[in-house]
C-alpha cells in the first residue's frame, strides 16, 4: 500500500469531516448572505433609526474575531444559565435532539452556535460589500423605478439587489470562500469538522506532514469549487432578477 498511514478508519474520519465542513459552509454562507444584504439595506436606509442599527450590527460583528464568536456562543452564553436551565434551552430538548439525530452529531448545539459566530461575522463584512455595489448605481435607475409606480420593495428587488449582487460579486465570492475556510474555527467547539478530523487522525498515525498536505488540498478543492459554484450563481441571480 503506498500510504499505509491512509487507513479505512482515517478515510471514513476525513470523509465525515469534509461532509461537516461542507454543511457547515453551505448552511452559514446562505445565511450570511441573506442577513449581510438585509443589514445592507437598513445602511442605505432613509430612516436615521435603520441605519442606525445597521451601523451598529456591522461595527460589532465587523470587529469582532470570529473565533471569539464562536466561543462566546458555545461555551460563555450557556454559562449564564443554571445548569437545569442551560441543559434545557441548549443541550437536551426536542429541536437540539431532532438535529442531533438528523446529523448524528454528539453535541449539536456546539455546531449551531459554530455557525452562528460564523453567519454574524461574515454577515456584517457582505452587508458593507452589498453596500458599496448599490453604492454604484446611478441613482437615476432607482428614481426612475420609482416614478414608474415601483413599490421601495420591488425596487429593491428588481434594481438595487440583482445590481448590488453584480458590482460586489467579485468580493462577495471571496468573502464566502473566506467563511469557508473559517469552518475549521469550529473544531474549537469540538464540531467534528475537516480540521477537527484531521487532528484526530495525526493523533492516531502521528503523520502529521503527510495529512496536512492532504488535507490542504481538500481546502484547495472546496475553496476552488464553491468559488466556481458563486460566481456561476451570483451572475444568474442578478440577471434573473434583473429580467424579471
Amino acid at each position: 500500500m503506498i500510504f499505509p498511514w491512509l487507513t479505512p478508519e482515517i478515510i471514513r474520519l476525513l470523509a465525515g469531516g469534509l461532509a461537516v465542513t461542507v454543511g457547515l459552509a453551505l448552511l452559514t454562507s446562505a445565511a450570511a448572505l441573506a442577513l449581510g444584504v438585509l443589514v445592507g439595506w437598513l445602511r442605505l436606509s432613509s430612516t436615521a433609526f435603520a441605519r442606525g442599527i445597521g451601523l451598529v450590527y456591522v461595527e460589532i460583528f465587523r470587529n469582532v474575531p470570529a473565533l471569539v464568536g464562536v466561543i462566546f456562543w458555545a461555551y460563555a452564553l450557556p454559562n449564564v444559565f443554571n445548569p437545569a436551565l442551560r441543559r434545557a434551552l441548549f443541550f437536551d430538548n426536542e429541536f437540539v435532539n431532532g438535529l442531533g439525530q438528523l446529523t448524528h452529531l454528539a453535541i449539536p448545539y456546539y455546531a449551531l452556535a459554530a455557525a452562528l459566530g460564523l453567519t454574524l461575522n461574515t454577515s456584517a463584512y457582505i452587508a458593507e460589500l452589498f453596500r458599496a455595489g448599490v453604492g454604484t448605481l446611478p441613482r437615476e435607475h432607482w428614481e426612475t423605478a420609482r416614478t414608474l409606480g415601483a413599490s421601495a420593495g420591488r425596487a429593491f428587488w428588481h434594481v438595487l439587489l440583482p445590481h448590488g449582487l453584480r458590482a460586489a460579486s467579485p468580493a462577495l465570492v471571496t468573502r464566502l470562500v473566506h467563511n469557508l475556510k473559517n469552518t475549521a474555527l469550529a473544531s474549537f467547539v469540538a464540531v467534528p469538522e475537516l480540521f477537527k478530523a484531521l487532528q484526530t487522525s495525526i493523533s492516531r498515525t502521528f503523520e502529521a506532514v503527510a495529512l496536512l498536505l492532504l488535507v490542504s488540498v481538500l481546502y484547495w478543492l472546496l475553496s476552488w469549487s464553491f468559488a466556481w459554484l458563486l460566481r456561476r450563481w451570483l451572475t444568474t441571480r442578478g440577471r434573473s432578477s434583473a429580467a424579471s
